[in-house]
């Protein structure tokens, strides 16, 4: 887990979250995913993610209604595959 994810959950980590999970994404990215029914927390979770330098992208679950959002940060010590 990179800096970055540490920060998130340990700002919001007393709040409304129902999941938190992390998984290796492709090109060298670190996903952390947070699931909350709550879009206000949601947003306010993305946007503290784009205010520390990271990535987010909040994804409605109309299945499950609740809110899952993607904070992305990116591992520079492996090499990115260039897109075609």
């Amino acid at each position: 887990m990179f800096e970055l994810h540490r920060k998130i959950i340990q700002t919001f980590i007393t709040e409304d979250i129902k999941d938190i999970n992390t998984y290796g994404g492709y090109k060298g990215a670190y996903i952390l995913k947070i699931t909350t029914k709550h879009l206000p927390l949601a947003e306010k979770i993305a946007l503290y993610t784009e205010s520390i330098g990271g990535e987010s992208i909040i994804k409605e679950n109309k299945n499950l209604m609740n809110f899952e959002i993607y904070c992305i940060s990116e591992d520079t010590s492996i090499y990115t595959l260039k897109s075609r």
